[in-house]
């Protein structure tokens, strides 16, 4: 039955990643293209990011009310972490602490579901960005709410025209067997990540949290899809810097980097799960495009994409520490043999 059930879905033509190309042009498309236009760079940057964010928050095979769900709790946590960052305003005591738990939370969380994990990853990350970096303007945090209502509005129109989102095909998300593990996994997923902004912190760079991104992206509950990832997210960020590096030196223009957002960001979930490395180059250029418009000197985009190279090969390689930390046991192959894998749920996926 099984079997008949899985054939019967491979019949039906897959329009979920048409869906979700809609969704990812509208949320970043439509904010990053307003405040550009509107002579707000910074506004258009929040924007397009935190339209992304919206876009990878959304619960598969749930109902309307868990995917809004999930938009609520990446913005409670975004905007928790924003306030903290602001007020806390340097990486002294207590940001340290607060910012493990925070990593921490967002590891544990991934048994739970998309919109906890997300939410408290997001949250961490807005925390060290808040914390170390010149805050937006004012103005700007109006665009983040334009993105955010973008994108209820557009997840709303979907689920009442097409019903649940499907899970992308061929996506297989693992998932730990015990207690014990889990928290192993949170344990490590936070510590090389707070170990990443610190890292970044110490070498003066102007961007540390990006360090922090790294293994928070590619550290999955299972030790093979982790070192898959850090293969992929290296090769293809790298990819991705290079060519925004001649896109920015030679087109990049206000309107053209509208049209370029336009045609990047709805190719983006179209790799889903099977191209990971093509994704992460697609985010890479988007954002430097981004990134681009809100720098106001043009000559800084050289060294700011010489320092993500540099966030690159030190954010993977405390990815694959993570990983050692995490899944490494005694026996080896034979250890985990005896553990079989087990599958995240479809609706934790």
């Amino acid at each position: 039955m099984r079997a008949a059930r899985d054939l019967s879905r491979r019949a039906v033509p897959d329009t979920a990643g048409l869906r979700r190309s809609w969704q990812f042009l509208v949320s970043i498309g439509v904010p990053f293209a307003a405040g550009t236009l509107m002579n707000a760079p910074g506004g258009a940057l929040l924007g397009a990011l935190i339209g992304m964010m919206a876009c990878f928050a959304d619960e598969e095979e749930r109902g309307l009310g868990a995917r809004l769900l999930a938009l609520v709790q990446i913005g409670v946590g975004m905007a928790a972490g924003v306030g903290f960052g602001t007020a806390l305003h340097g990486y002294e005591f207590p940001f340290w602490p607060l910012f493990c738990v925070a990593l921490v939370a967002a590891g544990w969380a991934t048994r739970i579901g998309k919109g906890p994990h997300l939410g408290a990853r997001f949250g961490a990350i807005s925390l060290g960005l808040a914390a170390g970096m010149p805050a937006f303007a004012p103005g700007d945090y109006w665009f983040a709410g334009l993105a955010f209502a973008v994108a209820a509005v557009v997840r709303t129109v979907d689920h009442l025209r097409f019903g649940a989102m499907p899970v992308p095909v061929g996506l297989v998300v693992p998932r730990l067997a015990r207690h014990a593990e889990w928290l192993r996994y949170a344990l490590a997923y936070g510590a090389v990540a707070a170990l990443g902004l610190w890292i970044g912190v110490a070498l003066g760079m102007t961007r540390a949290i990006w360090i922090t991104v790294a293994p928070l992206v590619v550290m999955q509950p299972g030790a093979e899809a982790t070192y898959r990832r850090i293969v992929e997210f290296m090769f293809g960020t790298t990819v991705g810097v290079v060519v925004a590096w001649v896109v920015i030196h030679t087109i990049a223009t206000p309107l053209v980097s509208i049209v370029l957002i336009f045609v990047i960001a709805p190719l983006i979930p179209l790799q889903m799960p099977s191209r990971f490395w093509l994704q992460t180059a697609l985010i890479a250029v988007m954002l430097l495009i981004a990134f681009r418009l809100a720098l106001p000197d043009p000559r800084s985009v050289s060294a700011l994409i010489v320092e993500r190279l540099e966030d690159i090969l030190i954010g993977c390689g405390l990815a694959l520490v993570g990983a050692v930390l995490a899944f490494w046991r005694p026996g080896g192959a034979e250890a985990a043999a005896r553990t079989p894998p087990r599958q995240l749920p479809a609706r934790c996926r």
